[in-house]
């Protein structure tokens, strides 16, 4: 229940000084972790088909859905979300589906900084994921190994979302990367491409924010070896934190296998993550049940 959610999360954050930073996957539709206690959050599906109707609505809906999301997760402590899902909905993707806004990349890229914003009126960071696109193939990364055989040239429909936020970054924002191998392009996975995120990310677009990687764990990055030599080569490619989930019992062989030296400016960017609400007038945490009744107005009349 929230009350020993907020405990837990509460026991994490003692553990050492600065406190460790927490955060979950609370995107909404079926990708929402916390539901009990909190109110339901639509898919960024249901918000991409209000747009269809009111351009407007669907701009405010996803604007209410990110400030709901920041102030439920803020109020039991979890630092940020791992969203928006700014993959474009070329409808090959079951994993993904409704967790896109939309299979236009325009539409995607105004409601993902419309969601951006949201967060940010409420002091909460976005990570957008999963770079460069995980909308153009069949299999899901969880379970299987997803090859996207198209060029860079194909793939900038894909990418002009996250092209959009570097061209005009009114906030910071956070990358999670796709465990996607784009062969036509390099020979590794994305995750652990030098050329993706070094190269690409770092000196093509001039990307300077903290770039995670989604799940060691999953199927996809088998291939690449034993956790620690995954560990490893995500860190060494470009990544600034990897994430290790449903492996609580591995975990001290996975810290101690970390081989890789960080730059020394990773803690500063780690710092950004946290929350940064400055006191202002009126607060948005002051009215979250009137923000979710115009909420869920929208979500049942769309026009």
């Amino acid at each position: 229940n929230r009350e020993q959610l907020i405990g837990l999360v509460q026991s994490i954050k003692s553990v050492k000084s600065p406190e460790l930073i927490v955060c979950v996957d609370q995107e909404g539709g079926r990708v929402q972790r916390f539901r009990k206690g909190f109110f339901r959050l639509p898919s960024f599906g249901e918000l991409g088909k209000i747009y269809d109707q009111s351009e407007r609505h669907g701009g405010r809906a996803t604007y209410l859905t990110a400030q709901i999301t920041a102030i439920e997760l803020l109020d039991v402590g979890i630092d940020f979300s791992f969203s928006p899902v700014i993959d474009i909905n070329h409808g090959l993707s079951d994993v993904i589906g409704d967790r896109s806004f939309h299979s236009n990349p325009e539409i995607v890229g105004e409601l993902s900084a419309a969601y951006i914003h949201g967060l940010s009126s409420v002091g909460m960071q976005a990570v957008l994921k999963h770079f460069p696109g995980h909308g153009g193939v069949t299999l899901d990364s969880h379970t299987a190994k997803p090859i996207d055989n198209r060029s860079l040239f194909d793939l900038q429909i894909d990418m002009e979302p996250y092209i959009g936020h570097f061209d005009h970054p009114e906030y910071d924002v956070a990358i999670m990367t796709a465990h996607i191998s784009f062969p036509k392009i390099d020979s590794q996975m994305v995750t652990f491409s030098e050329y993706w995120l070094k190269h690409l990310l770092r000196r093509k677009f001039n990307y300077g924010g903290l770039i995670f990687s989604d799940d060691l764990s999953m199927r996809a990055t088998e291939e690449v070896g034993t956790m620690e030599q995954r560990i490893n080569l995500a860190l060494s490619s470009g990544c600034d934190i990897v994430l290790c989930c449903h492996m609580k019992d591995q975990m001290k062989l996975i810290l101690e296998s970390v081989k890789y030296d960080h730059n020394t400016n990773l803690q500063s960017k780690i710092e950004q993550m946290r929350p940064s609400y400055e006191t202002g007038f009126p607060s948005p945490f002051d009215n979250i049940n009137e923000l979710s009744q115009e909420l869920d107005h929208l979500l049942n009349n769309p026009t």
